[in-house]
């Protein structure tokens, strides 16, 4: 069951639960209305609130001006879309990243541990799964392991390698999730109503899991070679319906927003949709409307940017593609099964987004470019392209991967830290992490172009 946030502006507000007062009370200079503590049961929706706008929003909005399906016409977004990405442009994303949302998330997992709740325990650790693995896939090395030692005093944490987060971290977490989410007995608890994203249904919280391994499985494999066949493997346990997607819905109310409708309301005329991502539609889509406003519109009610909109982790959709990709891809290519799980993630994209599957005229034409294609993955990732719209940095990652869609530079993409005027392969590291943690910085001058592990050849 899938909750919308109707109390969300408290669960935001929780931060103010740790301030002190200045008032005296007595010889304890205790304000007996603020708590000492905040429950695991009030942590877990801040967290997946925090986790959700910042994936829905910022990293969104990166992955669609850098794989043109934004255009930015003014301000921060214009220079972006150009590849102009200055390191001022990523401190508010790695905040929101690390201390609104992963810092949150931590505490859970502590508390579930420290309260035999492993339950809690499991929805957290998929929580800092999806976020880790995001933001590897857009900086590549980052901190993890010694992130979250700020109330010891530590400041200049080291960074992880995105190898070790790949092969070891990300896995591990999913694991011991999975694991801690089948536990029959829960002593301290576990999510029910406070669980804004699947109402306390591990068996979904399990699905999600086990999805988010086959993604980052499937994603390693310009280093793995037997990873199309290891994600193909992995498939009985996955998400395997819309209705079960691992996503957080917003609510209606002036405080509840999805983060693209308020980046609409507050940054007004800094963006619309880019001719290639409007063009990508054929005459026969009918998900056009809804994703694409009036003429190259972004600030309409449609489907991602309406005040409850979804904000989408993982989806069934995704789960179809890397099947039919890891498909065509492995050691024996098997092209009949590529073309009907590419099917199945099209139409299951049709449903999601309009409530009716693939019309017999769209998959006419999908059959025709899929048998004439001298490469098929091409049309493969052309389809998600406009499938996995606004689903996090999942384009941006399919750019990397494959060379699709087959896009054009921007002119004057050419800047200082992005010499060869391509498409940028990760972003910058935050102006902050420069001044405050230079030591331990990876790349101590910034070059978009620099591949992280999982995009070297």
């Amino acid at each position: 069951m899938k909750n919308t946030i109707y109390k969300r502006c408290l669960m935001c507000c929780l931060a103010l639960s740790f301030s002190v007062s200045s008032c005296e009370f007595g010889d304890t200079n205790v304000d007996p209305s603020v708590p000492t503590d905040v429950s695991m049961a009030a942590l877990l929706p801040s967290g997946q609130t925090a986790i959700s706008w910042v994936i829905g929003g910022e990293v969104v909005r990166f992955s669609g001006l850098l794989t043109q399906q934004f255009r930015g016409i003014n301000a921060q977004q214009l220079d972006n879309w150009k590849y102009l990405i200055r390191e001022a442009d990523t401190d508010g994303v790695w905040q929101r990243m690390y201390h609104n949302s992963l810092n949150t998330i931590n505490i859970v997992i502590e508390k579930a541990q420290e309260q035999n709740a492993p339950h809690y325990e499991g929805a957290a650790k998929v929580l800092m799964a999806a976020g880790i693995g995001t933001f590897t896939d857009a900086f590549g090395d980052i901190p993890y392991s010694g992130a979250f030692q700020g109330d010891e005093g530590e400041f200049t944490i080291a960074y992880d390698s995105q190898q070790e987060l790949y092969n070891t971290t990300i896995p591990q977490l999913l694991d011991d999730a999975i694991a801690r989410l089948s536990a029959e007995e829960s002593a301290g608890g576990s999510p029910g109503a406070d669980d804004l994203i699947f109402g306390g249904d591990l068996d979904l919280w399990i699905a999600a899991a086990q999805s988010l391994k086959l993604r980052y499985t499937f994603q390693a494999a310009k280093q793995n070679p037997n990873a199309y066949e290891e994600a193909l493997a992995m498939l009985p346990d996955v998400i395997s319906s819309n209705e079960d997607d691992f996503e957080m819905y917003f609510g209606t109310l002036a405080n509840e927003p999805n983060p693209q409708y308020q980046f609409t309301q507050s940054r007004s005329g800094n963006m619309r949709m880019d001719d290639y991502f409007v063009n990508a539609f054929t005459e026969n889509d009918t998900r056009k409307p809804l994703f694409v406003g009036g003429i190259n519109d972004f600030e309409f009610n449609g489907y991602y940017t309406s005040i409850n909109s979804p904000v989408v982790l993982m989806s069934y959709v995704e789960v179809k593609f890397i099947e039919a990709e890891s498909q065509l891809m492995k050691a024996t290519p098997d092209i009949a099964a590529a073309k009907a799980a590419l099917d199945e993630a099209v139409s299951a994209s049709f449903s999601k987004i309009t409530g009716v599957a693939t019309s017999a005229a769209y998959q006419a034409n999908l059959d025709e470019r899929w048998n004439v294609a001298a490469d098929k993955l091409q049309v493969l990732i052309d389809e998600k392209y406009i499938a996995c719209y606004s689903q996090g940095i999942t384009t941006w990652n399919n750019y990397r991967r494959t060379g699709y869609p087959a896009l054009e530079f921007i002119e004057g993409g050419t800047n200082a830290f992005n010499a060869n005027g391509e498409i940028p392969r990760r972003l910058p590291y935050p102006q902050e992490e420069r001044l405050l943690n230079l030591e331990n910085l990876p790349i101590k001058t910034p070059n978009l172009q620099t591949r992280f592990w999982w995009d070297q050849q």
